[in-house]
């Protein structure tokens, strides 16, 4: 229950970047109130939630709230199709973190310096250099099961737990990258592999995105942290609707309010804003404050992935049944031209279900059962995550009708691709054709953008900045033109590159937590 005391820090949104900073902050003896719109779902029900999940076909996650969650979507005049956030997205105590699959990378230290070395994009304020230390601490405060590979960036210690090996369908690939020259590696995930930090090795449920064994990280163990030490207030299913920021630059508090109607008022020495991109930067845009160069919800950016796959006859596979789907490679990242496209990383897949094609087939009955039995198994795939260039015309804003249940305008967003994009889309996809054609697969078909082409990555809209006319936060993640005010999370990234990004999300985090560590410790923030 949030009191009426001056908490040492107040946290809005309790995902992977809030978790980290709570557990940090208390770790070090101060007192945190944490803030989340979305509900708690207790640990113990996660057997029974995946139950319902498998035998209804319901929500693995029955998060939504459409009073509380209601948004706006214009994409579709740019890109041709709409966004659906609302599937792309969890609010609760956990964030996205509850519905993740655990694949985990660093960026590659030249995303760091897109500008510099692709001519693309903006450089960031800070190196791959100066985060490495803190990518490295993420490892072992998330549990991550990895073995280095060379294509990989540069590390200064192990990964705390041997990774999965591929298995045995993805050994099928080893032979042709070795003859087309290119490398594949198994990839890092935020999955034990042995037992670690007090949770199970992963026992194998193939069901990722629920995980009732716990051995795929979740937020919930740092937040778990937090509240064990006595220091750490959550208020769940708690809406922070306004910050209230004086004329000196100084937040006086965060104004909120709980499902139930009750209005809830927190004070604290610093505030930090970690509501994943979306929500962080409408909450700017609704209480006016660091958006004095209109740079708040611009550079609104998702992976696009694309998604190619064909037949294979001559061979069986066995997706979700003989270890781990794990390939990548990273050996297209850049193209050889400078400048002409973003960053391309490739993931291998054998996973497709032949009864998703029923409908579009025509198929039914004693024909759909000859189908199944004659491609099951044999169906072969790729899927190149992408990297999307920051564009100001890519963004979120305050819809001018649409209200949520407390009455304040609702997130409208639009998501814009640049010619760079749409050859990198296109690249990406002869890419994967040719890589099927090596292989000998046949049928081979690309899925067209939809809504199954996304990585539920939001990034961009509170960029990280040296001028302040060109983002939102300083190197420190700090809202320009205030003292005591900070946004967490991938809101503040200057660039996408083509990586998952939760690992950045936590290395950022961890940084930030050390930089509050000193200014909590100093008078000034008094």
């Amino acid at each position: 229950m949030i009191s009426d005391k001056i908490y040492d820090l107040c946290i809005v949104g309790a995902g992977l970047a809030g978790g980290l900073l709570a557990a940090q902050a208390t770790r070090k003896g101060h007192s945190v109130a944490l803030l989340e719109a979305g509900s708690r779902f207790p640990f113990g029900n996660r057997v029974g939630q995946l139950l319902h999940h498998q035998t209804l076909a319901g929500p693995r996650w029955p998060w939504l709230n459409e009073a509380r969650d209601h948004y706006v979507d214009s994409s579709a005049a740019s890109i041709g199709v709409g966004y659906a956030l609302n599937s792309n997205r969890v609010k609760g105590v956990g964030g996205s973190t509850l519905h993740w699959d655990g694949r985990i990378n660093r960026l590659m230290p030249v995303d760091f310096a897109a500008a510099t070395t692709n001519g693309l994009g903006v450089d960031w304020p800070i190196t791959y250099a100066e985060l490495e230390p803190w990518y490295s601490q993420a490892d072992w405060e998330l549990g991550v099961s990895g073995t280095w590979h060379r294509a990989m960036p540069p590390r200064s210690r192990d990964f705390p737990m041997e990774g999965f090996p591929m298995s045995v369908d993805d050994r099928l690939w080893e032979p042709i990258a070795e003859r087309l020259g290119i490398e594949v590696f198994a990839t890092p995930w935020a999955i034990n592999s042995r037992p670690f930090g007090g949770y199970s090795q992963c026992l194998a449920f193939a069901a990722c995105q629920i995980c009732p064994s716990g051995a795929r990280y979740s937020a919930e163990r740092h937040i778990a942290i937090a509240e064990g030490t006595g220091r750490c207030e959550l208020a769940p299913e708690t809406v922070a609707r306004r910050i209230d920021l004086g004329p000196s630059g100084k937040v006086k508090a965060v104004h909120a309010t709980r499902l139930t109607g009750e209005q809830v008022e927190v004070r604290a020495r610093v505030y930090v804003i970690a509501a994943h991109a979306v929500e962080s930067a409408r909450l700017l845009l609704l209480s006016r404050v660091g958006n004095h160069s209109d740079q708040v919800g611009r550079n609104l950016m998702e992976h696009v992935y694309v998604d190619a796959g064909g037949f294979l006859p001559s061979r069986r596979f066995y997706p979700g049944r003989v270890g781990y789907e794990v390939t990548e490679s990273l050996s297209y990242y850049r193209a050889e031209e400078k400048g002409r496209r973003g960053g391309i990383k490739l993931e291998f897949t054998f996973d497709e279900d032949p009864l998703h094609e029923s409908e579009s087939r025509h198929l039914w009955g004693s024909r759909l059962a000859q189908y199944d039995r004659e491609r099951f198994g044999h169906w072969i795939g790729l899927e190149a995550e992408t990297e999307v260039q920051p564009n100001p015309d890519s963004r979120v804003t305050l819809d001018g009708t649409q209200k949520d249940l407390f009455g304040d305008a609702v997130p409208n967003i639009r998501f814009a691709f640049s010619p760079v994009d749409a050859r990198t889309q296109k690249e990406a996809g002869e890419i994967l054709a040719n890589l099927l054609h090596e292989v000998g697969a046949t049928e081979v078909s690309q899925e067209p953008l939809g809504a199954t082409s996304w990585g539920a990555h939001h990034m961009g809209t509170c960029r990280m900045s040296v001028d302040p006319d060109k983002g939102v936060v300083d190197r420190d993640c700090r809202v320009h033109g205030t003292s005591n005010l900070y946004v967490a999370g991938s809101s503040v990234f200057p660039t996408s590159g083509a990586l998952q990004p939760s690992l950045t999300i936590a290395a950022l985090s961890l940084r930030l937590a050390e930089h509050l560590q000193q200014v909590l410790s100093s008078p000034q923030a008094a």
